[in-house]
């Protein structure tokens, strides 16, 4: 099966369109008309291997609501859809968004008469990062993605990142450079950690890939594609850094290097050494075959990695090999490189290694995402990515951690700010880059406003309607308790929420508070924020039953298990405290208390589909032919979250999650173990014997990754009412409000 040869069409793109509003809106859709007018960049790509791409002009969209209905005019699908996204809010007091998927329409819909014209100052809307399709997507169905993807046109996405079944393109590389299937699927490793394979830091793991694997993602991803495409999106699909299996090497006696990456390490290519070039334009040809293009590729030769060479001139014609394989197979290709290396590494990318690396490649045969711009933002030390077009990225969670989290202010006119500054003038996006999906929806609302407009300047004001179109109503305690996150968790300094304790590991090592993941985020703290403990308080009393399963329930729990983190820190420091000195009832007394507050927090989180282990495990198993591939498959998704790699592995708890049944089922039993060890010792008088505890730990963390038995979660049935637990937990855990 090879992509469509022919280029999009208004007519397509009006028929996407429509779809997507009887999607969205049932019957209702029939009073909404959708008009894609030619003009916009979902109506100039070619998806096959030839044609040309013009230029495309700026996306825009206008509502005209009278008394004939609703009409949805704009550039491409995505423009339509942004358009009912803004009349949905504004004229109706209702949004979609991933977990509130029905809108509240008025019995008659608004009449508005003809909104100004709304056009974005953005060509590229960006969205995903090559991690999400580990962290988040792994294992999505075709159903989960249709509505992500609605969910991204309604939120103006033109350039989304496209990595789904492009495994299929490698394993055709692989068998035609000559590799046996098994090294081929083993190569690949297990699915969840695809990404990692695609970003050149692992391969192998946790593997091999079946086959029946590789054939259902192909047609998956050709799916997404063809849809995406039909909204008016140009995907980001996948380019070659150079990344190739040890045996095609050595068969070859091709020059290679290998560098490693926390606990893995892989081979790579010379650039100037010609397998180089002769596998990566046959595994491009191969995904052009499979999945066409739209001339933007994915590639990063060093994502994490520090580069084998010093001087700039290698570096330069590492960039040129790369970039070169792409243009070998198409003329119209245009590298879509991360700038995280240039912050992750930064000691080794001098002013002159990055200037030697970017210089390397014409202007317009690169667009460069500036990952993590809402916190560490790269323009500025690389002198806009010297007249590059890039994109402003939020990235906003590393590893899918668990807290409330943002820099709310900063993603409202940090684009605007860079744009304007004379260093980031060949700014040409906007975009998320999470690394996981599905936290602080809020954060994604306001990105998507600032997507179209340019920037939102007052953030307040903003709030006011965004709380309206989210609850139905904006009272006094709602509008309060969303000023108070605004100036708290939603005003973040550090790179993350506060550490979780409870995600974190137990140690008898030092002074016995819990070993911290390697991702980044605030220290964890004892302290609740003021604020925090008044919104909690607020949005409690303004929470009906009819709420409890809606938006306004999922925010109360949010900021419920928050409050429960830093409970949770301030008991196991106190009982790490009381166990140094040797007091056992303070001991007994504060890591029973810890004890309890995890197990809180695992009843809250059952009531919520949003944070639930047994849905991610069911959607693994899905995915299998075989009881043998069901297995490997939970396999996957169990370690992904926990050890992350091998037993030792650095990587532990990256991706740890508030979610139910990890917490009562992994993290919980870590802790009760702890609270064992030291129990035992303070009743024999004896030592706290770390490396007897880890061993025990190590194993139990093993047994669980190995468990096949199914989460012990509760059923939607069996789960108690969002509201009805908060309130049974809120007398236990008064805070100091402000």
């Amino acid at each position: 099966m090879t992509a469509p040869q022919e280029p999009d069409t208004a007519g397509r793109a009006g028929q996407a369109a429509g779809q997507l509003l009887r999607r969205l809106l049932g019957d209702r859709a029939a009073e909404f008309t959708a008009d894609v007018v030619p003009g916009g960049p979902g109506i100039h790509g070619t998806h096959g291997t030839h044609g040309t791409l013009e230029a495309p002009g700026p996306d825009w969209y206008e509502v005209d609501a009278g008394p004939g209905g609703v009409v949805l005019r704009g550039s491409s699908g995505v423009a339509v859809a942004s358009a009912l996204r803004w009349y949905l809010r504004t004229a109706c007091g209702t949004q979609i968004t991933w977990d509130a998927p029905v809108p509240r329409l008025p019995d008659r819909l608004p009449r508005t008469g003809t909104a100004a014209r709304t056009t974005s100052p953005y060509l590229h809307r960006y969205h995903f990062n090559v991690c999400t399709f580990g962290y988040t997507t792994a294992f999505w169905d075709w159903a989960r993605w249709e509505r992500h993807i609605d969910w991204m046109a309604l939120h103006g996405v033109s350039t989304p990142l496209a990595m789904t079944g492009l495994e299929a393109a490698w394993q055709r590389a692989l068998l035609s450079a000559g590799l046996d299937d098994e090294t081929a699927r083993s190569f690949l490793g297990g699915p969840a950690y695809l990404p990692w394979n695609w970003l050149a830091s692992l391969d192998g793991w946790a593997g091999p890939l079946p086959q029946s694997w590789i054939d259902g993602h192909a047609d998956l991803g050709r799916r997404i594609l063809d849809r995406e495409r039909a909204l008016g999106m140009r995907p980001v699909l996948q380019g070659f850094s150079g990344h190739a299996p040890r045996e095609l090497i050595a068969e070859r006696g091709a020059r290679s290097t290998t560098l490693p990456w926390w606990d893995f390490e892989v081979a790579m290519l010379d650039p100037r050494d010609p397998l180089f070039e002769e596998f990566g334009t046959a595994l491009l040809t191969e995904q052009t075959r499979l999945f066409g293009t739209d001339h933007l590729y994915a590639a990063d030769p060093f994502i994490e990695t520090t580069p084998p060479v010093s001087d700039p001139a290698d570096l330069a014609r590492v960039a040129q090999a790369v970039h070169g394989v792409m243009t070998a197979v198409d003329d119209r290709a245009t590298w879509v490189l991360q700038a995280w290396p240039f912050s992750y590494r930064s000691r080794y990318w001098t002013p002159e290694r990055t200037r030697a690396f970017l210089d390397a490649i014409p202007d317009d045969g690169m667009l460069v995402l500036d990952l993590w711009a809402e916190h560490r933002p790269v323009w500025r030390r690389t002198d806009g990515y010297r007249g590059k077009p890039w994109v402003w990225c939020m990235l906003h969670s590393l590893g899918g951690r668990p807290g409330l989290y943002g820099k709310m202010d900063e993603i409202a006119t940090g684009a605007a700010r860079a744009r304007a500054d004379a260093r980031g003038g060949s700014l040409s996006g906007i975009g998320a880059s999470m690394e996981a999906f599905g936290g602080d929806p809020v954060l994604y609302e306001l990105l998507a406003d600032v997507a179209w407009q340019g920037a939102v300047d007052d953030v307040r004001a903003w709030l006011a309607t965004w709380t309206r179109a989210r609850y139905g109503r904006a009272t006094p305690g709602l509008l309060r308790a969303w000023e108070l996150l605004h100036d708290s968790v939603y005003a973040a300094e550090g790179p993350g929420p506060s550490g979780s304790v409870i995600v974190g590991r137990p140690t008898l090592e030092g002074d016995l508070r819990h070993e911290l993941p390697v991702h980044l985020a605030d220290p964890p703290s004892p302290d609740v924020p003021p604020g925090l403990a008044e919104a909690w308080t607020l949005l409690a009393g303004e929470t009906t039953s009819e709420d409890s399963a809606g938006p306004l329930g999922r925010d109360l729990c949010d900021v419920t298990a928050q409050v429960l983190t830093h409970v949770a820190c301030a008991r196991q420091w106190r009982a790490a405290d009381a166990a140094l000195a040797r007091d056992a009832d303070g001991f007994h007394r504060a890591a029973g208390e810890l004890l309890d507050t995890v197990e809180d927090l695992d009843k809250l989180l059952a009531t919520r589909p949003e944070y639930r282990l047994d849905a991610w495990l069911a959607d693994a198993r899905g995915w299998a032919t075989t009881p043998a591939e069901a297995d490997l498959y939970e396999g996957n998704a169990r370690r992904l979250l926990t050890l992350w790699g091998h037993t030792r592995s650095k990587l532990h708890d990256y991706s740890g999650r508030h979610w139910a049944g990890l917490v009562g089922t992994f993290y919980l039993p870590r802790w009760r173990s702890w609270y064992e060890h030291i129990a035992r010792a303070l009743e024999t008088g004896s030592p706290y014997r770390a490396e007897e505890f880890e061993a025990a730990l190590l194993a139990q963390e093993e047994r669980w990754a190995a468990d096949r038995s199914g989460a012990a979660t509760p059923g939607t049935d069996t789960a108690g009412a969002t509201l009805d637990v908060v309130r049974t937990l809120m007398p236990r855990y008064r805070v100091r409000q402000g």
